[in-house]
This record gives structure tokens, C-alpha cells and sequence, in this order.
């Protein structure tokens, strides 16, 4: 049995979300586990350089509240640590992600990580990946908080807490990752085994606001007002999906956290009475990919199984890309390359990772659903 709790937070005030923050603590006794000696690292999701209003990274007001928790714990040693993937950190220092996203000021309570030197950290020896280079801010501390933020996911689904520590691999490997695991399935199998490496010891996810639609970058802005947290990162994801009514057939890292035997049974505390108003709008590529009502709803269906080996999500540029080059930067098969002025896609390269709308901050990249090409 795995505690998750959720509590409500209606806005981003200071208080407020200290005193939520300080729930989700006590819940799961998390000041049993520290002292003043203890080097603890926060993970955020800073994926791109936009401010907090859009949604798109963990609000810096949540995390605050996080490191004033650990200060009363008489914990000294905290540092917030996240790898922006692919091109972001050739087009900016991490300096100036910490202050587009409004991390600045956590500078004068906790380290901001500025070094990505790694380090490999093994895991299982029955994994696919053995092991993973990791950002020695992660590798080396005693303590890993992993501090999400709730959003929906072009390929996953969703992304929570399994998602969220994609971040722990340096940035320019990321496309690698993609490269060598051009499938969902089995990119989501990585992503879980990454998580069940990093071995996250708590787990907080900030859904006062939070990303639907075309996400993780693009989509829509939508208040939720509610908060969720963990010792257990894979449990709580699904935990997540049951309590906002998202299928878990719909989350990728959920069906291979499953299929691994990862995901335990959920005893849910605090606000477990919250429901959303409205349903969760996923991302345009996950929803036609579940296309055909009842049959396209239930996992492991032929319709579903047919709908992955025959169709795949391409990126298609619209009106509003400005030639920044990201794309072109992070595509780790070299499908993308600017002619003239557009970007353009190479189809029979294209492996369908939407790496390029995930690092695109214009809304710039249409999601396409097309037919698979032989390799």
C-alpha cells in the first residue's frame, strides 16, 4: 500500500502553499527522513525558458514553499537542479532559464545548479538500460525531492512524476534517448526505468495550474487548484490519472510501470474527495490514437495495437514558427532543416519523438498523424 495524498491550493500565495506544502510533508513524515547534514536536491520541470503564468514549468512560488519546509527541518544543504533538454541550454545559459522562469530569487534560500558535469548510476540488472549518465547534482545528493509539474504530453499522455526526471540526463543526450527508442512503448519503458534508477525519495506535483491540450509546451493554461505527493513516483502518477479521470491506457509510463510491476495500491489521503469540472483535454495525437469509442479505449485492444504499427505523430510547421532553429538543433534524427525560410521536415527520416514541439516556445508545430513509412 502506497500513500498519495492530495490537498487543495487554490492559488500561488506563499502561505498558502506553505501551508499545503507542509500537509504533503507530514502526511508522509518526511522530516523523519532529514537533519542539518543532509544534502537534499529539488528536481523541477524548467523544460523550457517561459515564465510561471504559462504553465509550462513548476511554479517557483511552489517550490519556495518546498525549501521553507526543509529550513524548518534545519536542513542547510539544498539545491534545485534541472537539465533543459536538447537545444535550450545552446541558445541560453542556465542563468537566464533560472531568471525567464522566475527562479532568480530562490538563489538567496538554495543553490541553483548551474554545473552538468554526470556521473553513470546503475540500476537493475535486468533492465534494458543499465545505466544512466546522470547530472552529478542528482548522482551525488542524499536526498532527491522530485518537484513536477502536471501537465499533458504529446507522447506520453501526461507528464507527472516518471516523466519529470528526464530532466536527471544532460540535456544534449536527451536526443540520443529518442533516437534509440523511436517508439512509445519503448521510450516509455526508459523513461520508467530512469525513475526506478534515480530512485526519487518524495514526490510533490504542482497542479494548481496546470498544462492541457497539446502539452507539454503548447497547450492551454487551465486552473486546477490541487496538489498530490508521494514516496512512491509510479503509484502516485496513476493515482494522478484515476483521481482526473484520465485513463491509464492513455499514459504510456503507466502501462509500462505495470507491465514492470511498479505500480502498487494507492491509499489515498487529504482532499481524495476532488474532482475535476470538466474532463482533462489530452493532447490531439493521444486522443487519435484512442479514436473508435469503447474499442479505442481499452489497452491492448487490436484496434489500438493496428492504430501504433501502422500511424504515426509528425510535426508539421505553422504560420507563427519564427526560424529560431531549435527544432532543428534537438532533432535527434535529422529530419528537420531550414530551406530558404521554413523549416522543413524530411518524412522518411522523421521518428515521430515531437522533440521539436516540446523545445518550440511559439506554438509553432502542428501534430500530423500519417501513415508509417518502411525504414
Amino acid at each position: 500500500m502506497s500513500k498519495c495524498a492530495v490537498f487543495r491550493a487554490d492559488k500561488y500565495d506563499d502561505e498558502i502553499l506553505y501551508a499545503v506544502v507542509k500537509k504533503h510533508f507530514e502526511a508522509h513524515g518526511i522530516a523523519e527522513d532529514l537533519s542539518s547534514a543532509s544534502n537534499v536536491l529539488i528536481k523541477p520541470n524548467l523544460v523550457a525558458d517561459k515564465e510561471a503564468a504559462f504553465s509550462v514549468t513548476t511554479n517557483p512560488r511552489f517550490v519556495y514553499a518546498v525549501i521553507r519546509c526543509l529550513k524548518d527541518f534545519g536542513v542547510e544543504k539544498i539545491t534545485v537542479a534541472d537539465c533543459p533538454g536538447g537545444s535550450l541550454l545552446l541558445f541560453s545559459q542556465m542563468t537566464d532559464v533560472y531568471r525567464r522562469t522566475g527562479y532568480s530569487f530562490l538563489g538567496e534560500y538554495a543553490a541553483l545548479n548551474t554545473d552538468f558535469d554526470s556521473s553513470d548510476v546503475f540500476g537493475q540488472a535486468d533492465f534494458a538500460n543499465g545505466k544512466f549518465n546522470i547530472i552529478n547534482a542528482v548522482a551525488h545528493a542524499d536526498y532527491i525531492i522530485n518537484v513536477a509539474k502536471l501537465k499533458t504530453h504529446n507522447l506520453t499522455g501526461i507528464t507527472a512524476g516518471v516523466k519529470n526526471l528526464f530532466g536527471c540526463i544532460p540535456g544534449m543526450q536527451k536526443p540520443a534517448f529518442h533516437a534509440k527508442y523511436p517508439s512509445k512503448t519503448d521510450f516509455s519503458n526508459m523513461l520508467v526505468e530512469l525513475a526506478a534508477t534515480v530512485k526519487p525519495d518524495f514526490t510533490l506535483v504542482d497542479a494548481v495550474d496546470i498544462m492541457e491540450g497539446n502539452g507539454p509546451t503548447n497547450g492551454k493554461k487551465r486552473h486546477l487548484g490541487v496538489t498530490f505527493s508521494s514516496r512512491d513516483v509510479f503509484t502516485l502518477d496513476k493515482f494522478i490519472a484515476e483521481i482526473l479521470d484520465i485513463p491509464p491506457e492513455k499514459v504510456s509510463t503507466l502501462s509500462a510501470a505495470e507491465k514492470k510491476g511498479f505500480i502498487g495500491t494507492a491509499e489515498g489521503v487529504g482532499d481524495t474527495d476532488f474532482t475535476p469540472q470538466t474532463p482533462i483535454l489530452l493532447p490531439d495525437s493521444v486522443r487519435a490514437e484512442t479514436a473508435g469509442g469503447k474499442i479505442g479505449a481499452k489497452i491492448n485492444t487490436l484496434f489500438t495495437k493496428l492504430n501504433d504499427a501502422l500511424f504515426m505523430s509528425c510535426p508539421q510547421m505553422n504560420e507563427k514558427c519564427v526560424l529560431c532553429k531549435k527544432c532543428v538543433a534537438t532533432c535527434p534524427a535529422g529530419a528537420l532543416s531550414l530551406q530558404g525560410k521554413k523549416i522543413i521536415l524530411n518524412k522518411n527520416k522523421c521518428i515521430g519523438c515531437l522533440c521539436c514541439d516540446e523545445v518550440c516556445t511559439n506554438a509553432a508545430v502542428d501534430i500530423k498523424r500519417r501513415i508509417k513509412r518502411k525504414r
